[in-house]
């Protein structure tokens, strides 16, 4: 699969599990709810685009100042040119799982980096704190 995209799961969070179960017990199929987790996901993603940190909350790595000096637009903002890539983030929910990412496969680099070319990482993929919190309230309005 090209891009970049972040799994998630819920090893670790034994709630998430619980709840993830008892609701497919119930209805058999996670689409819907998954869907609303996908939704609010590119919510949240978008206002840290803007913000212009992780999902940790740290600052993305500055632009090199060559590339800033020679940069044409947003010349000041960090993984903005064009905004492709921020604009292409996406999701899929199916029965069993949500994939959330974008299909650009310099996604991978920018999230990871690469040293090869001095490309810092500059994580944008991922849950916060809060954004776990959000998932589980998501999911467990189903279960009400």
């Amino acid at each position: 699969m090209a891009g970049s995209f972040v799994v998630i799961t819920h090893q670790g969070i034994k709630d998430a599990y619980s709840i993830l179960q008892n609701l497919y017990e119930k209805t058999g199929d996670l689409s819907e709810p998954l869907a609303d987790v996908g939704e609010h996901l590119l919510l949240t993603h978008r206002d840290r685009w803007s913000d212009q940190q992780s999902p940790d909350g740290a600052a993305w790595a500055p632009l090199s100042p060559g590339y800033q000096s020679r940069k044409q637009r947003h010349a000041d903002e960090i993984l903005r040119l064009n905004d492709d890539l921020r604009d292409t983030l996406n999701y899929h929910a199916d029965p069993l799982a949500l994939y959330f990412g974008t299909p650009l496969e310099y996604g991978a680099a920018h999230q990871f980096g690469r040293d090869d070319i001095n490309l810092p990482a500059r994580p944008y993929l991922g849950l916060s704190d809060q954004d776990s919190e959000d998932v589980l309230s998501i999911i467990s309005g189903y279960l009400a």
